[in-house]
């Protein structure tokens, strides 16, 4: 289910796996081969050591750069990457169950729905052996789903992978990537290029009681087109089509809150049988009256529902208001972008962690 593969997973599928590429890759117009060198030789030894943090002192000259891409090129040859189509969900769905995200069917075809070109299956000669999805928001690109079969965790599968979804972000024109880390692996993604933004707190209730909502508004599809211009100011990206997704979907709700000067937030609801997630919400900074409204108005559809939703930290207010319906911090996220970072201060509850 989106609601527990979004928020539940283990931190060992982030440590070994989410190997994302330096920052200055992304300044160049093209994957040169000395950037290409630097991403390959972080993958190579982070496959040998994962705590290597590449220093000054730890870099090669251009000889050694060489050498390491034929090695590497040699070692990889075996793997070949497909995009991924619906007799592969199965398959996707199982693998990423080994690490307890309890994804189904349905997520990775949602998935696929957004970014077709952007959902890889990983091939060893006639095997599948990982997966890996990640989605571009015309500037803005986010990491996520990206796990390969144990067995390949050690001949250069993940990097293969890494290499390819980075490549694919890379040519649609994706000037920066967001990822949420584990307070265990900030230091890792800092290391190599990722600046932190916020701190997300993954709240929990697992049935909340009747709540009176605010004077809000309910989303219609005419309202879509503004709602979308709001969330891309924020955001920093264009996901108008992935909140079309989101509307559209059967169960799936959200409200907004306008005024004279325009519009002042709107709130999005996920439901799956008797599991919900809220996000996103977005709103203007210092509007913490409108987001109360928003949230309350979400949860007042939402009694006995099992609730997720992330949440920025530093929003007190909500957070006192979350914890006195029954909600409860399960762990919590740090955003990190590679620089420029495109989005706006704002109040924010994340969409998802591989979708941002």
């Amino acid at each position: 289910m989106i609601v527990a593969k979004s928020w539940g997973f283990s931190s060992n599928y982030a440590s070994a796996f989410l190997l994302p590429l330096h920052a200055s890759l992304f300044h160049q117009s093209s994957l040169t081969r000395r950037g290409l060198g630097w991403l390959l030789l972080f993958l190579y030894e982070a496959q040998n050591n994962a705590d290597l943090m590449l220093t000054e002192k730890a870099k090669p000259n251009y000889t050694q750069v060489t050498s390491l891409i034929e090695r590497l090129t040699n070692s990889t040859s075996m793997f070949q990457v497909k995009p991924m189509c619906p007799s592969d969900y199965l398959y996707a769905a199982e693998l990423t169950n080994t690490m307890g995200w309890n994804m189904t069917n349905e997520d990775f075809a949602f998935n696929c729905s957004l970014e077709p070109e952007g959902c890889f299956v990983l091939y060893e000669d006639s095997n599948r052996v990982g997966i890996a999805t990640c989605v571009g928001y015309v500037k803005t690109g986010w990491f996520g789903n990206l796990i390969v079969n144990p067995d390949n965790r050690r001949k250069g599968a993940g990097g293969f992978l890494v290499r390819h979804a980075v490549n694919y972000l890379h040519n649609k024109g994706i000037e920066t990537v967001g990822l949420y880390a584990y307070p265990n692996l900030t230091g890792f993604y800092n290391e190599i290029g990722f600046v932190a933004d916020e701190y997300y707190s993954v709240l929990h209730a697992r049935s909340i009681p009747k709540i009176v909502g605010g004077q809000v508004s309910e989303i219609s599809h005419s309202h879509l087109e503004a709602i979308a211009r709001f969330d891309q100011d924020y955001f920093g990206g264009d996901r108008k089509r992935f909140l079309y997704s989101i509307i559209k979907g059967e169960g799936n709700f959200g409200f907004f809150v306008a005024e004279e000067t325009g519009m002042q937030g709107y709130v999005l609801v996920k439901v799956y049988g008797s599991l919900a997630e809220v996000g996103p919400l977005v709103c203007v900074p210092d509007r913490v009256d409108v987001a109360v409204k928003l949230l309350k108005s979400a949860l007042g559809k939402l009694a006995d529902f099992d609730v997720y939703l992330c949440l920025q930290k530093n929003q007190t207010t909500l957070q006192k208001y979350l914890y006195s319906v029954g909600f409860r911090e399960e762990f919590y996220l740090t955003r990190m972008f590679l620089s420029p970072k495109l989005s706006k201060n704002c109040i924010y509850i994340a969409e998802s962690k591989e979708r941002g």
